[in-house]
């Protein structure tokens, strides 16, 4: 009896031992965020836009999937988008979002939607483009480039309405 709840202890120890928390790993190391973000309201998109194979692009997630795409952000017309610097003071709540936690073992998330990714957020480091994020608030969909950790359960945990509010908030 003796030996089978030392053993029964002994088991427990060292299962608790093992789920130590992992802490959550930085889709990137960053510096500087500029933040693009589509000026008109998604329900007045111009006609013409189909005649827009740049913007299409863009919308749709062919554009800005790679670094080297970053050459094309001069073409981000100031009559289509905001372009803005996300302000320091809020990168420890980006910071908490655009991370991966092993503990939280979700990945990928699916919508019925088809994502407009109308807000682009380009990470810098010492001046040097090293992501992009696009982003669609309305089908809470994201994809990320080039992050060395992984990116697919962003959003699963409610990030991208936190990040909407962060991003929007004065």
């Amino acid at each position: 009896m003796k030996k089978g709840f030392l053993l029964f202890i002994t088991f427990i120890f060292f299962y608790f031992i093992s789920c130590k928390k992992k802490e959550c790993q930085p889709f990137y190391v960053y510096d500087k965020i500029e933040w693009y973000s589509y000026k008109r309201n998604l329900d007045s998109i111009p006609p013409d836009l189909k005649d827009n194979a740049f913007l299409v692009g863009v919308f749709q997630g062919s554009i800005f999937t790679k670094i080297k795409d970053s050459d094309k952000l001069a073409l981000l017309s100031s009559d289509d988008f905001n372009k803005s610097i996300v302000p320091i003071s809020k990168y420890d709540q980006l910071n908490r979002l655009f991370c991966y936690n092993e503990n939280l073992g979700v990945e990928g998330i699916a919508t019925a939607c088809l994502p407009f990714y109308n807000d682009i957020l380009i990470f810098k480091k010492e001046s040097k483009i090293i992501g992009i994020a696009k982003i669609c608030f309305k089908c809470q969909q994201s994809t990320f480039t080039e992050s060395s950790t992984n990116t697919n359960a962003f959003g699963a945990f409610e990030e991208i309405i936190k990040l909407e509010k962060i991003v929007y908030s004065k």
